[in-house]
């Protein structure tokens, strides 16, 4: 335990938002997000631009101690607006 009298610092964790995408060839993966999703919005993988999948699970406000996966195993999506 680190107290702050002996000059210690209390790690502060980003949260980030997760979303567990059901891929086109059935697989699940989870992603960090930027923007809102919701349960059924189309994934866009922000390295090819291409659909990735469809949302199944959205958590909000996840630091990297209570993720389902590794923050450093993360990529970003992003989601389509078109459909």
């Amino acid at each position: 335990m680190i107290h702050s009298m002996s000059g210690g610092v209390i790690k502060k964790y980003a949260s980030k938002t997760l979303v567990k995408v059901r891929l086109d060839d059935g697989s699940i993966k989870w992603y960090s997000c930027s923007v809102p999703a919701f349960v059924g919005d189309v994934a866009i993988d922000e390295t090819s631009g291409e659909k990735c999948g469809i949302v199944e699970e959205v958590l909000t406000q996840v630091t990297a101690d209570k993720s389902p996966v590794p923050f450093s195993a993360l990529r970003e999506v992003t989601i389509s607006f078109d459909e």
